[in-house]
């Protein structure tokens, strides 16, 4: 592969455009003024029997779109499609028209929530557009993309995230790309598995655009692409049990600065453990306030409202549930359970064969979703 990927690098190019008010846009990686943001949210469904709903309250692609205006981006240079706005026949209008405008040193922002599906022959994915399941409406293939934008637009570098499952297809597309533009990308799972319902990709995204101090991993004062990179895969596999990818191809610096962090309040700010909520579950959370001798609890890809106060013999260590390799297990898929063998395991998380099905089916699962056959 002559072309590295990896997925901080396309993070570190887009959070250096849209600058924090902490830093001015010199000291970071992206100018405001030369920076393109294609935002596709989609929550809701023409075809809900096919696309469950997300909850849209407190929506992430919305607030990420307020900080790149706040941050000085042209609004009109930010595309928000949004719901029933984000038809395929809008979204391919749209990032035709876009793409038509960049110039040869600008960046281009490509942002996508909602759900993603494998296409039949396994060999690419489908953002799924608002009317997706319409005759002849499949989604908007990821494979597609690069191509698009290497045929109709002259822009530098390509920042691309996506909040989706089988969003790693994203990475694999890239080893495809040659020459400009340099291209980057971070997506909240693997091209083999799929993702949580829950934005714990975008608040990790918007925590390191915002220079949170806990993301500054080496406490030089800033955040870098990279460093976003780890802290969410952190975030997906401790809170999620998922692999985020990660890829860059050449010319795109993964150690681009996002944001200027101001020094850690105290050392424990940033750590995870597992807590109680206010209704006695245990989820994976991380400490973002110290008081005396008690801590406030944010529980990761959730609200801040149900953020909570507790001692530190309250709290305990995050251990995911692993099976050996070679291990005989079940696997749910579409709520029925099969017969499958573990082939790697990641922190809790398992790659699958499903016994008689072909390898394109091979997929990586949360340890929810395994069982031991029953006896």
């Amino acid at each position: 592969m002559k072309r590295q990927l990896t997925i901080w690098s396309l993070i570190l190019a887009a959070l250096q455009f849209f600058t924090p008010c902490s830093a001015s846009a010199k000291d970071l990686g992206w100018q405001p003024d030369k920076t393109w943001v294609f935002v596709v949210g989609a929550l809701n469904w023409k075809h809900r029997e096919m696309f469950g709903s997300f909850p849209v309250k407190n929506r992430r692609d919305a607030t990420l779109v307020d900080f790149f205006k706040q941050s000085g981006v042209p609004e009109t240079q930010i595309v928000y499609l949004q719901d029933k706005q984000a038809t395929q026949q809008r979204i391919d209008s749209a990032f035709a028209t876009e793409l038509k405008k960049l110039r040869s040193d600008d960046l281009l922002i490509v942002y996508y929530c909602g759900h993603g599906s494998k296409s039949e022959e396994g060999n690419d994915v489908y953002l799924a557009s608002y009317d997706a399941g319409d005759e002849g409406v499949s989604g908007w293939s990821i494979n597609s993309i690069p191509e698009k934008i290497k045929s109709d637009s002259k822009c530098a570098r390509v920042l691309w995230l996506l909040d989706c499952c089988y969003s790693g297809q994203a990475a694999l597309a890239l080893t495809k790309q040659k020459g400009r533009p340099a291209y980057a990308c971070v997506t909240s799972s693997s091209a083999s598995e799929s993702s949580t319902e829950h934005w714990t990709f975008s608040d990790a995204l918007l925590d390191s655009l915002r220079g949170v101090a806990y993301v500054d991993l080496n406490h030089d004062g800033s955040v870098t692409l990279a460093e976003f990179a780890t802290h969410l895969s952190a975030d997906m596999s401790l809170a999620e049990e998922q692999l985020s990818t990660f890829a860059t191809t050449e010319g795109f610096d993964a150690e681009m600065v996002l944001a200027r962090a101001e020094p850690l309040a105290d050392p424990k700010i940033g750590e995870r453990a597992k807590a109680r909520d206010s209704e006695g579950g245990w989820y994976a959370g991380r400490i973002v306030e110290a008081r005396d001798e008690e801590f406030k609890i944010h529980f990761i890809g959730y609200e801040d409202d149900e953020d909570v106060w507790l001692a530190a013999a309250d709290l305990k260590p995050i251990k995911p549930v692993q099976y050996a390799i070679g291990t005989q297990v079940e696997v749910r898929w579409k709520k029925r359970w099969y017969p499958a063998t573990i082939l790697q395991v990641k922190d809790g998380i398992h790659l699958i064969h499903y016994t008689d099905y072909e390898a394109k089916w091979d997929e990586w699962v949360p340890s929810k979703r395994i069982r031991n056959p029953k006896s």
